[in-house]
């Protein structure tokens, strides 16, 4: 029997608007973050040589430094001075500075003696730089550094790569094994419009302009359009709808230790309009990373933003807890009892003990893995430990780790929750840079929490210099499969080099990423080759989703390094339930920019996933604009079901809940298709509203959920409706079908600009 759907409308009854935000903006618990986080940075300007992302100040300090110094002091003054400004965003005066020095040294490009070949590979690449900031950042367009360039990608400045073309042929005559070199300068050449066909014969690196026999339509970038091509560094991104009225929004972070928090509002008419003020969300900065859940079970989805990484001891600034009512959100990081101090990025949701309210573990910088000239502050060693904060259901966390048997003292890059033994309660892996990774078996009876340290036995330490990583049932057999994305911060100034190693079929050094797929008895194999994934990925955000609506679960690996040399494509991999193949540059996807945080969500409501991408280095000057890559439906064949779960017993998110769709395709088969509630990958978060892609299906047959509770209930509903929105509570027995409407992206006008008539009452009436 087909069970009763409720139709449910969008949007709420008038008369109660979003807020102003003065509220938020003027609590006890912002006021105090917002000093908080201004006097963290007021001292690091004051101080900055140890945060290496303050570039003009340390500039300053250097050049202070070079004017009292004579000899050759002066002269290596001198060159890390133009180091400095080139990584502060000042090119043009880092090529003058190095050219004088060049002078002084009585050298030049025709002769170059060995010895100050370094000036030359950085005065190249202080000329890439100028190429990129004169095209990319002053006349930014949609195609800007997306691998193949064309159109408006091609550079109309073009003063800068020719300058570095000419210096790159000059140091590839002197060492044509020079492979950093060799990929800048094909780089370079496509700027120009010139690759391949102008790239000397010997230096060309083939298979930057197409993938043989893969068949994918070009995703467009929309962010300019739509007026969220943030430009900034480093950073995270939310995708919730945070305002409850059916529409996606986007709260995006930034590195930088005075950077906003940006968040803005899906506008109902195809587009976005920025309301970081009337959000609350004045004087609460940086953050490379955030995730988002319910935590107090209010309905809303609130955000925790995560700051400090990198830095060592000194990177010891609070995270924020921010609480949502509507999309006005109040920082409650304090009084939540989250107010610690350590370096981190990285945090997971899920509902340790099943008592239906989620906690979060927080993985800290603990160690000295100094891939940044990072120096600790005076005084005995820092511990920054890992943290487990237990909900206590009232607004308030417990911090647990010791006493719970996650004592992780670490150099933590990455942790994700999943049932590795499907016996209902979630277990934690952390990620480790420099380290064996660790598998955390949840052992709790009782209501005693308790997690036993599995990794090896397992089969999952590796590998050892690992960043993101998530579980993700990829081959829908009901078992949560394990994808851990490699960084091997050893070859981090030479990530350039190793993606031309790959592309042109020589050995490569840097560790490999791996898949392990769940053999169901507590132990992992790993796939990672016969999956087709050994490949050179200096992986930062990431996340996973189904582009093209096939059931089978694809994923988006933002590369790079703080280095400037690295630029190297971000990657695509679409999976078929068994392997993955690479579609970067088919599918538009091969931006060349540093990638950090990643959403997967159906943004305009078409029922296909498009993905928001925060792009952007590590140092001052290293910006650019994120992109949103518009899914051009490339299977329009292909069904999907769009499904927004609340708990009762179970967290009201429903974070942690087991789905199980069986459909019947066209040609009578029926397939399963497995998804577990989450926001994805742990660099980067997706909406937790799950977008189920189905194949070329005919009907879904049945829906299982398995509820993250401690009674371990399920919800069945059978004959669901195809490409629709649809609610399922915890408890009823119908599901909701909610008229949700397609939206299109809204072409030629910013939100930020042009808003359709009558968008602003839309705005003004979201709940």
């Amino acid at each position: 029997m087909t069970p009763a759907l409720v139709l449910v409308a969008w949007g709420c009854a008038a008369g109660e608007g979003e807020g102003t935000g003065a509220e938020s903006a003027g609590s006890e618990g912002a006021v105090r973050m917002a000093a908080e986080l201004e006097r963290i940075y007021t001292e690091a300007v004051a101080h900055p040589l140890p945060y290496f992302h303050l570039n003009t100040r340390r500039a300053d300090v250097l050049a202070e430094r070079m004017r009292q110094a004579v000899g050759q002091e002066r002269l290596l003054l001198q060159y890390r001075l133009a180091n400095e400004l080139l990584q502060a965003g000042q090119p043009q005066a880092a090529i003058d500075l190095l050219s004088r020095l060049i002078r002084t040294l009585g050298d030049a490009p025709s002769r170059m003696r060995p010895r100050n070949r370094p000036i030359f590979d950085l005065l190249a690449v202080a000329y890439v730089r100028l190429g990129e900031q004169q095209n990319c950042i002053e006349h930014h367009s949609a195609e800007m550094c997306i691998l193949p360039l064309q159109g408006s990608g091609i550079y109309r400045a073009q003063e800068g790569p020719r300058a570095a073309i000419r210096l790159y042929e000059r140091l590839l005559d002197r060492d044509p094994r020079d492979l950093t070199s060799r990929w800048l300068l094909n780089v370079a050449y496509m700027t120009i419009g010139g690759y391949p066909d102008e790239v000397p014969a010997n230096l060309r690196i083939d298979g930057l302009h197409a993938e043989p026999g893969v068949d994918l339509p070009r995703f467009p970038n929309v962010a300019v359009d739509l007026g969220v091509d943030v430009n900034g560094l480093s950073g995270g991104v939310c995708a919730e709808d945070f305002t409850g009225d059916g529409f996606l929004d986007l709260l995006v972070t930034s590195y930088g230790l005075n950077d906003p928090v940006r968040f803005f509002v899906g506008d109902g008419a195809g587009g976005f309009v920025e309301r970081t003020e009337a959000a609350g969300l004045t004087g609460i900065v940086s953050g490379l990373n955030a995730v988002h859940t319910d935590y107090d079970n209010d309905g809303d989805a609130d955000v925790l933003i995560l700051r400090g990484a990198w830095l060592g001891d000194y990177g010891r600034h609070p995270n924020s807890l921010l609480r949502n009512d509507g999309g006005v959100f109040t920082d409650v990081t304090f009084d939540a009892g989250l107010g610690s101090y350590h370096p981190t990025q990285v945090a997971a949701w899920g509902d340790v003990d099943n008592d239906g309210w989620v906690d979060v573990f927080i993985g800290n910088e603990d160690g000295q893995w100094e891939i940044m000239p990072v120096q600790n502050q005076a005084g005995a060693a820092p511990r920054h430990p890992s943290e487990l904060y237990l909900n206590n259901g009232d607004g308030t966390f417990t911090e647990m780790a010791s006493r719970v048997g996650l004592e992780v003292d670490a150099f933590v890059k990455g942790a994700a929750w999943g049932d590795v033994d499907n016996d209902g309660r979630i277990d934690l892996y952390v990620s480790i840079l420099g380290g064996p990774n660790r598998l955390y078996m949840n052992r709790s009876e009782g209501g005693a929490v308790r997690f036993e340290e599995d990794a090896e036995a397992a089969g999952v330490a590796e590998p050892i210099f690992s960043f993101p990583v998530w579980f993700f049932d990829y081959d829908d057999d009901g078992w949560d499969d394990l994808l851990v994305l490699s960084f091997d911060a050893r070859y981090m100034n030479r990530v350039a080099e190793e993606v031309a190693r790959e592309y042109t079929g020589l050995p490569t050094a840097s560790e490999k990423s791996r898949l392990y797929r769940n053999n169901g008895d507590g132990t992992f194999a790993d796939v990672t080759e016969s999956a087709g994934l050994d490949k050179v990925l200096f992986a930062m955000g990431s996340n996973f989703g189904d582009l093209d609506n096939d059931g089978r679960l694809d994923f988006y690996v933002g590369t790079g390094a703080p280095d400037l040399r690295s630029l190297v494509p971000n990657r695509m991999f679409v999976g078929d339930g068994e392997a993955f193949e690479e579609v970067t540059i088919s599918g538009g996807f091969g931006h060349l920019q540093k990638g950090h945080g990643v959403a997967f969500a159906d943004f305009d409501r078409d029922g296909d996933q498009d993905v928001y991408a925060v792009m952007g280095g590590a140092v001052e000057g290293d910006v650019f604009p994120n992109a949103l890559f518009e899914n051009p439906a490339p299977s329009p064949d292909n069904a999907w079901v769009t499904l927004t779960l609340e708990g009762r017993t179970a967290n009201r998110a429903a974070i942690g809940a087991r789905l199980r769709v069986v459909a019947t395709m066209a040609d009578g088969q029926r397939r399963v298709m497995h998804r577990t509630v989450t926001t994805g990958g742990s660099f980067g978060a997706s909406s937790l509203q799950q977008e189920v892609g189905l194949g070329p299906a005919v009907r879904i047959d049945t829906l299982h959920v398995a509820w993250p509770n401690a009674a371990r209930t399920t919800t069945v509903l059978t004959d669901l409706p195809l490409r629709r929105h649809l609610r399922v509570v915890e408890g009823a027995d119908a599901a909701e079908l909610l008229e949700r409407p397609a939206v299109p992206f809204r072409r030629g006008a910013r939100a930020s600009g042009e808003i359709p008539p009558g968008t602003e009452e839309i705005l003004s009436d979201r709940r």
